[in-house]
């Protein structure tokens, strides 16, 4: 059998164009998988909260239902503790405005005490300068053209000459600079200034309207204690409250269940006491001690703490509430997977919204009384598949 070399050659060409081809094929494949993996999880992401969102809507819409069950002190408390939340939160925003702005005003200074200090060396310079030049600039330049010397010296030094004009050119051109900079740091340091007496301005605004909302509140809580004043009519509105918050976990914790997030969270069994607290404080109230006449337990803890104290959460999760409830005020629940809930109630102002995701120690709401308090501080639960647990066996 004859060999066909130009036959072979061309075999073995169309073979080599068809293994380019394939792995460039999946050169390509491998390149865009992740590219294509992260789009997949980003769009599971946002169809699970929105189902998410509409879970939190389902559990909003009963508790609605829920409130028209309110006395009508009751519902005012309620006004005014989100009254309160806002101003709170407008107040905090104006006092953030307010440190910024002092931290922009000590820069500004900072900067024209520098190009102050900087303006008056350039002046002495340039005027130590000009000086010399009036003394011996002039008549040793009219030596130079008189003297009968070497024209390349006569040269050197007139090239000389040329370079010390030139650097006192740039040394007027740099103060001309410095006092343009200087100001623009005062018109700045004006500007600035006259800002803050409006936001100071503000502030009195803001907390003359929380020294009037909190009087207002005084006032109806002392008004709804007057109305449960009967021993038997306290009692009963305290377990309103309690099977009304059992409620909505009950709810929350079985939509969860059916939702069942593709991201699933680790939940909180393997972090017995390595959590931090959620607010610093003495506790009050302790689990399963007597919230009313040994006839009422309380499910979670109470915790000491000024008014607008920092609430972090206790762990990685998601917000799955954030609002008011009676009872128990202004409260943030946050889901930690495995059946895992913490609980943040009685706050002056909440900081996350439902759908939220807080990692541990992230700031979540404010230290408060609402809700029917009697003293500021922070109500704390932790549940498990809708029970309460002891929160000191987690937080360390």
């Amino acid at each position: 059998m004859k060999f066909n070399y130009s036959s072979t050659l061309s075999t073995l060409n169309k073979l080599k164009q068809f293994f380019c081809l394939s792995l460039g094929f999946f050169v390509a494949y491998f390149l865009l998988l992740p590219n294509l993996s992260a789009a997949q999880n980003k769009q599971q992401a946002e169809r699970e909260l929105k189902e998410l969102k509409q879970v939190i809507a389902n559990v909003q819409k009963e508790l609605q239902q829920n409130r028209q069950q309110q006395s009508q002190t009751e519902k005012k408390i309620q006004v005014i503790d989100q009254a309160l939340a806002k101003a709170s939160n407008a107040l905090r925003q104006t006092e953030q405005q307010i440190a910024s702005n002092k931290k922009k005003l000590a820069q500004l200074n900072r900067e024209k005490s520098d190009n102050e200090i900087l303006r008056n060396n350039q002046r002495k310079q340039l005027a130590t300068q000009l000086k010399s030049a009036y003394m011996s600039g002039q008549q040793e330049y009219i030596k130079l053209l008189l003297n009968q010397e070497d024209p390349a010296k006569i040269s050197r030094m007139l090239q000389y000459y040329k370079y010390l004009n030139q650097a006192r050119i740039d040394d007027i051109k740099a103060l001309q600079l410095t006092l343009i900079r200087l100001q623009e740091l005062k018109q700045d340091i004006q500007s600035t200034l006259f800002e803050q007496q409006q936001l100071a301005a503000e502030q009195q605004k803001q907390k003359d309207e929380q020294v009037n909302l909190k009087a207002e509140q005084k006032s109806t809580l002392d008004k709804l204690k007057k109305e449960y004043k009967d021993q038997n009519s306290r009692l009963a509105k305290l377990q309103r409250d309690e099977q009304s918050l059992q409620k909505i976990i009950n709810s929350i914790q079985k939509k969860l269940q059916d939702f069942a997030p593709e991201q699933s969270l680790s939940g909180l069994s393997k972090f017995k006491k390595k959590l931090n607290w959620p607010v610093n404080g003495k506790i009050l109230h302790r689990y399963g001690s007597s919230k009313f006449e040994n006839k009422l337990k309380w499910n979670g803890i109470v915790i000491s703490a000024s008014e607008g104290a920092q609430v972090q959460a206790i762990h990685h999760g998601q917000v799955v509430f954030s609002d008011w409830l009676r009872g128990f005020g202004l409260v943030t629940i946050i889901d930690h997977g495995k059946g895992y809930l913490s609980l943040y109630g009685q706050n002056q102002s909440l900081l996350k919204t439902a759908g939220d995701w807080v990692e541990a120690g992230e700031p979540i709401a404010s230290a408060g009384q609402s809700g029917g308090s009697n003293s500021s501080g922070l109500y704390f639960e932790i549940r498990y598949n809708g029970k309460p647990q002891n929160p000191t066996s987690w937080i360390k």
